[in-house]
């Protein structure tokens, strides 16, 4: 059941900010687990190209690279022997960080909690990179590298095929972390009053339907623990509540359509780092 990822470097987006530098800690671990580099990305938006007026300062190019530096500072401090790629690059910040995506392992975006205009405009870039990315993107808002708690795999109704790559990915963070893992089976709470009124066809509970559908990626990984609850999805709380105590939340996200309400909600909101995974 293990399945092949790109294996290119762990993409970070660089804006000078604090939680910019949590991303860069987290992306640290997955580099350092992926046995791949960091490529470290500070976008400067407005110009197609670097004005060059004789003898004007170079504002944003002294920012990037100010920027850039103490980042890549912070991950040598963390793992010197990873290797480390910084890159100033001008445009749009989804367009850029959306083409990134393309060629990356892992794209890791930081969002802020501060000012309401910074959440908007960090939230829109991060919803359209993670609509348009064909690779699994990573949205750091909090960072706790000494966090102990499982990897939650954030699934839907337990007959969705999709599911499996939610699965996969989990158990291959758990591995790297040397977590648990915490399958949330996240229904509406229309589907889960039809579960509970009605017996399934096949003659198994949810929950032991929920349980044959871990136990091939259990076998791929035998030190890892695994257990199940069932939650309600439709506005995304109790994943935040969950994702207080977790090490990373791990959700699907069907690509080229807009993140919907669930999931908005967990970026927003997660108190830990949440690996969006892509699926047709």
């Amino acid at each position: 059941m293990n399945s092949a990822h790109t294996a290119g470097p762990v993409v970070v987006g660089i804006d000078g900010s604090e939680t910019a530098l949590d991303a860069v800690r987290f992306a640290v671990q997955e580099a350092r687990g992926r046995g791949t580099s960091l490529r470290l990305i500070h976008v400067i938006a407005g110009h197609a190209e670097p004005e060059t007026v004789y003898g004007a300062p170079d504002v944003d190019g002294d920012y990037a690279r100010t920027a850039l530096s103490r980042a890549a500072h912070v991950a040598a401090a963390i793992d010197p022997a990873i290797a480390v790629e910084s890159v100033v690059v001008h445009g749009r910040p989804e367009s850029v960080m959306s083409t990134e995506a393309g060629s990356a392992s892992l794209l890791v975006l930081g969002t802020t909690t501060g000012s309401a205009v910074t959440a908007w405009v960090l939230g829109s870039m991060v919803g359209a990179v993670v609509e348009a990315s064909p690779n699994p993107v990573a949205i750091v808002r909090h960072f706790d590298a000494e966090r102990r708690g499982p990897v939650v795999a954030a699934l839907g109704d337990a007959d969705v095929s999709q599911a499996d790559v939610v699965v996969a990915q989990a158990f291959r963070e758990a591995s790297i972390r040397s977590a648990s893992v915490l399958a949330v089976h996240t229904q509406a709470v229309s589907s889960i009053l039809a579960s509970a009124l009605s017996s399934p066809g096949d003659g198994l509970h949810p929950e032991s339907a929920m349980d044959v559908r871990l136990e091939p990626f259990g076998a791929d990984y035998p030190d890892i623990r695994v257990a199940s609850v069932y939650a309600e999805a439709d506005s995304g709380s109790e994943l935040v509540a969950v994702s207080e105590t977790a090490q990373l939340m791990v959700v699907g996200h069907e690509r080229d359509r807009v993140p919907g309400r669930t999931l908005t909600a967990v970026l927003r909101h997660a108190h830990c780092p949440v690996l969006v995974v892509p699926h047709a």
